[in-house]
């Protein structure tokens, strides 16, 4: 017998979209209210925020790669994103912590 959604884990799937919501837009603020390379916004003593452009992965890795790595991060996100969401669907109604650190 199948699930309903709202019976599965994936009922916290809203919880992702915000996070997705929220990067996107302090994306766009950074990039529309700070000059590039500027030093940045003191956030917190240990915290700046600047606005750069990463063109590879953590930390520049792969930055220096001919474009591949887009391609395999982006299959690699879409894997594991299918891996959660079929995880998050096989959970209990009663799951609380585990679906919402999986979103």
């Amino acid at each position: 017998m199948m699930k309903s959604l709202w019976e599965s884990g994936l009922r916290w799937w809203w919880l992702a979209i915000v996070a997705m919501v929220v990067d996107q837009v302090s994306k766009w603020l950074t990039v529309s209210n700070l000059a590039y390379g500027y030093p940045g916004v003191e956030i917190t003593p240990f915290f700046n925020l600047v606005h750069v452009y990463n063109p590879g992965a953590a930390f520049s890795f792969l930055a220096d790669q001919g474009g591949w790595q887009r391609w395999f991060f982006a299959g690699l996100a879409f894997a594991v994103t299918v891996l959660l969401s079929v995880w998050m669907y096989k959970l209990p109604k009663s799951a609380r912590w585990l679906p919402v650190a999986y979103a």
